[in-house]
C-alpha cells in the first residue's frame, strides 16, 4: 500500500503528504483509517493461538500440539529451526498472548497458587503475597471449601 501512495512516476519520487502512521490511524483521530497490516496480522495470528489454547480438540490444534509440542505445553515449547512458516510466525506471538491469560478456577484443582496466573486485574496474575514458609497449601482448590472461598483460610495466608 505504501508504494501506491509514495512510488516513483517517471523516475521522481511523489510527494509524501502523509506520514504512514497517520493514514493508520482512525478517522475520528484525523487519520485516514488504513488498517495497520502488521498489528492486524499480529492479530490474527494471536486467534490462532487462542484456538490452540480454548480448542485443543481441533484438528489443526492436535496436528500442531503433536509436531511441535507433543510433550510439553504451549508456553514452553522451542520452535525448531525446521519449523513451517506458520508456526515460525504463530510462536512470535504465542507469548503476548500468554501474558495476558488468567486461568479459569472452576474447582481449582489445575491451578497452582504461587506459580499460574489466576488472580484477575493484576499485571502478573500471581499473589501478593510471598509464600509463607511454613506454607503447605499448593493447589487454589485447597483455599475452597464446599464450593466456596475458605475466608478464614484465605486471610490466614495471604495479606489483605
Amino acid at each position: 500500500m505504501a508504494n501506491y501512495w509514495w512510488e516513483e512516476v517517471e523516475g521522481k519520487a511523489k510527494v509524501h503528504w502523509i506520514g504512514w502512521k497517520k493514514m493508520t490511524k482512525d478517522k475520528e483521530a484525523v487519520g485516514l483509517g488504513f488498517k495497520d497490516l502488521q498489528m492486524f496480522n499480529k492479530a490474527l495470528l494471536a486467534k490462532q493461538v487462542w484456538k490452540l489454547i480454548t480448542q485443543p480438540n481441533l484438528l489443526v490444534s492436535k496436528v500442531l500440539k503433536e509436531k511441535y509440542y507433543p510433550k510439553q505445553s504451549l508456553v514452553n515449547c522451542k520452535v525448531p529451526n525446521n519449523a513451517s512458516w506458520i508456526w515460525k510466525n504463530i510462536s512470535t506471538v504465542r507469548m503476548d498472548v500468554l501474558e495476558g491469560i488468567r486461568r479459569r478456577i472452576g474447582n481449582g484443582r489445575g491451578t497452582r497458587i504461587w506459580e499460574d496466573k489466576w488472580i484477575p486485574n493484576r499485571s502478573d496474575g500471581k499473589p501478593t503475597t510471598d509464600k509463607p514458609h511454613e506454607c503447605q497449601l499448593k493447589q487454589v482448590s485447597e483455599l475452597i471449601t464446599n464450593s466456596r472461598w475458605n475466608i478464614v483460610l484465605i486471610f490466614k495466608t495471604f495479606c489483605p
